[in-house]
Parts: structure tokens; sequence; C-alpha cells
């Protein structure tokens, strides 16, 4: 039982390492490979969405078909047709106003840093656990590492090139990690409560 706890402890320690890499290894990335990736993620929504508006007004005009009297359906469709247009100009019109590659691009990489850090919350969460740290202090802990890590991590982005430093960022960040330290203390305290009703019943028949 020793073994297995010193190994759990390992792999927690590891993951946790390995994960702070990913976070150095994305940020000693220089601005163009940076831009060129959040590029990439978004022409790949970008090709799921219109396919699936495309699946959508498939469905749509096929159910308006059907929907319609024989004696009114050429009027009908006309109409139908004409106000789906109107209706598609109106909305990729306000799309390309509001919505440039530049803004995508942006939120994209900021969406980015915000995953980051709530990964990495669990993971110092999981590690603070094993060693059997819990309750308010062991929160305290993991939102420092994450802030202290996230502000050595901006500082690092100083010296590469087409990167910059930013507060906004870290900010971000520790948001990502508010939001992971969360979820991981309601996920533990939600599985540990089933656990117990689980649990307790068999105990009290072997008894």
């Amino acid at each position: 039982m020793d073994n297995r706890l010193k190994f759990k402890k390992a792999i927690a320690i590891v993951l946790c390492l390995i994960w702070m890499w990913v976070i150095f290894y994305n940020s000693s990335n220089t601005g163009k490979v940076s831009n060129d990736r959040s590029y990439a993620v978004e022409s790949y929504l970008k090709k799921q969405y219109n396919r699936a508006k495309e699946l959508l007004n498939a469905f749509d005009k096929e159910k308006t078909i059907n929907s319609v009297n024989d004696s009114q359906h050429k009027n009908q469709d006309k109409k139908v047709s004409s106000d789906y247009k109107q209706k598609t100009s109106i909305v990729n019109n306000g799309i390309k106003q509001q919505a440039n590659k530049k803004d995508i691009n942006v939120l994209i990489r900021k969406n980015a840093h915000a995953f980051e850090y709530l990964i990495l919350s669990l993971l110092i969460g999981n590690l603070l656990f094993i060693f059997d740290f819990k309750g308010r202090k062991a929160i305290i802990y993991i939102l420092f590492i994450c802030l202290f890590y996230s502000v050595t991590d901006e500082f690092h982005q100083l010296f590469v090139p087409g990167r910059t430093s930013s507060v906004v960022d870290v900010l971000i960040d520790f948001l990502g990690a508010v939001i992971g330290t969360t979820l991981f203390y309601l996920g533990y305290y939600f599985l540990n409560k089933h656990l117990n009703k689980l649990y307790n019943p068999l105990k009290e028949k072997s008894s």
C-alpha cells in the first residue's frame, strides 16, 4: 500500500511538471508561430460552423417544403426563400462587422491562456490532495502557485521575439486557475459524498 501511494505521488508530480513544461513551450514559440497556430484553430472552427450551418439550412428548407400545402406551394416557397436570404444576409453582415480575423484570433489566444491554467490548477490540486494537504490552505497554495507561474511565464515572454508581457494575460490565467480550483473542489466533494452513500450501507451490512 505504501508503494502504491509513492507511485501516485510520483505520477502527480510528473504530470504537474509536464504541464508546466507545456505552458513554457507554448510561451517559447515566437509571435508568428503562435499566431499561425491560432489562425489554424480559427479556420478549423469556421469550417465546422459552416458545415453545421449548411445542415441546419438544408433541414429548415426540407421542413418548410413539407409543411406547405400543394395549392400554395410555389408562392410560399418563393416567400420563404426570399425571407431566408434576407435573414442570412443580415446575419452575415452583422458577423462581418462585429468579428474580424484579429478579434477571433485574440479570443482564441485568451481562452487558451485560461485553459492552460485551468488544467494546471486541477493537477496541482490533485498533487496536494495526494499529499493529504486539503482545505482552505490548499486553495490558497493552488492559486498562489498558478499566479506565481503565470507571472514568471509572462516575464519569460519578454525575451521571446514577437511576444509581449501583459497584466491582462496574468489576470486571465488566474481566472482560469480559479475556475479549475472550483471545479476540482466541487468534483472532489461531489464524488466523496456519493461514494460515502454507496459504501456506508455496505459497511453497516458487513458489521
